[in-house]
């Protein structure tokens, strides 16, 4: 058992960092408070090769592995949570898009990689989240192209991509053996699109997109038909690892913050870190955020070896960012009226959190999740 990263994990986590304090950090508050991503902060992650780290070098990638993408992930969203976020999301979209033929990756993974290109996915619909075998949203062949109707909600990024990965279901009967997986770039005729204004994670946003007779080439369908659920329980899976492990780095840098503060603080005549509920309070959530990052790290592993995670991812992404959750809070309670003001980072963490909370499935379907599994299995550990 080694617990230990590489040493090209380490020299690529100290690069990443130096890169993300000295070229993000400076604005990474005014960004936050954007309507829109910076895409010139954006093209410099680009620019470091960051965003295709285990993609395959013919495509631009650096044929890494998932464990230095967390890496990266952990250290871009420590500095600036919604840009880590967004670049995360693009390499998923990449990956997704290997299921394609070789004309849709040359023509859009490179693109991707250099930062020429935003992307998007689109699973959930006003009636249906988790669950992704209940879609509504249809695609009818007809010749050459199917034909798309319906609805998309809670697309992240949508208003701001050129492209979108959207779930269709081309075999209504079918259960989730009729969902199918298209490419659909987001300037063709049919597609309307409307902002979702959120309480957090701002420059990201997420948009509602309605499909109307909207006509996708057969050749942007990715995979066969019928194969699109399998890929999305996938995508849920690397998402829900990423979404713990963003949260954890937001929790990082919250109780990195408090701490300093509470050394520096005087109260009574000593620094409030000498007083137990201060102290008492860090120690714990250290100790949680601690645990939340190694279940993320785990997964990654478990990802690398090619072994199941969805237990595993579900467990990073409920107690992650359950526990990052409160680290934040005892943070803003550690700084006082310091840290409930705007002009502290604490509250728009926050704010950014609760999001994380809800994303790619609450912490029931979460808890439930690992239930399923435990019913599977005498031996839980």
């Amino acid at each position: 058992m080694n617990f230990s990263f590489t040493e090209t994990q380490e020299t690529l986590r100290k690069e990443v960092r130096l890169f993300a304090r000295r070229e993000l950090a400076p604005d990474a508050a005014i960004r936050a408070k954007e309507a829109a991503i910076d895409r010139k902060a954006y093209q410099k992650i680009a620019d470091m090769g960051l965003l295709g780290i285990n993609l395959p070098e013919k495509y631009g990638g650096a044929q890494g592995d998932w464990v230095s993408v967390g890496v990266v992930n952990e250290e871009l969203a420590k500095v600036d949570f919604a840009l880590a976020s967004v670049a995360r999301l693009q390499l998923m979209f990449c990956h997704l898009l290997m299921l394609g033929s070789e004309e849709i990756r040359q023509e859009w993974i490179p693109a991707v990689i250099r930062g020429e290109k935003l992307m998007a996915m689109a699973v959930t619909e006003p009636d249906c989240g988790a669950d992704a075998s209940a879609l509504r949203l249809r695609a009818i062949r007809d010749g050459d192209c199917y034909v798309l109707d319906g609805e998309k909600t809670s697309v992240t990024i949508g208003m701001q991509a050129d492209g979108c990965l959207v779930w269709a279901k081309t075999a209504p009967e079918a259960g989730a053996k009729g969902v199918t997986l298209f490419l659909v770039p987001l300037d063709t005729p049919g597609i309307h699109k409307s902002n979702i204004k959120d309480m957090g994670i701002q420059s990201v946003g997420r948009a509602s997109l309605i499909f109307d007779n909207v006509r996708v080439p057969a050749a942007n369908r990715i995979g066969n038909e019928g194969e699109g659920f399998s890929s999305a329980l996938n995508a849920f899976d690397t998402a829900r690892i990423f979404l713990g492990l963003e949260s954890v780095a937001s929790a990082e840098a919250s109780l990195t913050q408090a701490l300093a503060y509470a050394k520096e603080r005087q109260a009574f005549g000593q620094p409030i870190i000498k007083f137990q509920d201060v102290s008492h309070t860090l120690a714990e959530d250290v100790t949680r955020i601690t645990a939340a990052r190694w279940l993320a790290y785990h997964a990654l592993w478990l990802s690398d070896q090619g072994l199941p995670r969805t237990k595993e991812a579900a467990m990073a992404k409920w107690f992650g960012v359950d526990a990052a959750i409160q680290a934040v809070r005892h943070s803003i309670v550690v700084l006082g009226h310091v840290g409930f003001s705007e002009e502290c980072s604490l509250e728009q963490r926050l704010r950014d959190l609760i999001g994380w909370e809800i994303a790619d499935s609450t912490p029931g379907i979460m808890k439930m999740t690992i239930a399923r599994a435990l019913e599977k299995t005498a031996e839980p550990f």
